[in-house]
């Protein structure tokens, strides 16, 4: 029964030591790209269709936002599940920097398709008018 656990104890630890060692490489690895959060985000960086759509052009002329900016908020915003569960799924997207909120609400259908409801500074009481 020893042998069983000093076997069992031993490939435990090399087993560590296995994921410290692949994990611990390179510092600037991000390691949260498997949460919920950054899969919504990283769906929204690679659709073609969303990123070149005239109402997200719209919105990023009237707040005069740079592609930076853009880049920013789809990399390191924060997520809000507006309706869990719900067909379609709503959410809302912000990033807080020094003194400004930037959020937007994104509506994603079962079909793949993302639209844009709206993107604001959370601050400002006029939001652009950029309807269909």
């Amino acid at each position: 029964m020893i042998r069983r656990f000093r076997i069992y104890f031993t490939g435990f630890g090399i087993g560590l030591i296995m994921v410290y060692v692949i994990f611990s490489k390179n510092k600037e690895r991000k390691y949260n790209i498997w949460t919920p959060e950054q899969r919504i985000l990283e769906d929204i960086r690679n659709d073609e269709a969303f990123q070149s759509s005239e109402r997200l052009a719209c919105f990023v002329a009237c707040l005069n936002l740079s592609e930076k900016d853009l880049e920013i908020l789809w990399t390191e915003a924060s997520t809000e599940s507006l309706n869990p569960g719900g067909n379609p799924y709503i959410y809302l997207i912000e990033l807080e920097r020094e003194s400004t909120v930037l959020q937007a609400e994104i509506e994603f259908t079962k079909d793949e398709i993302r639209t844009l409801k709206y993107l604001k500074y959370a601050q400002k009481d006029a939001p652009c008018t950029c309807d269909d």
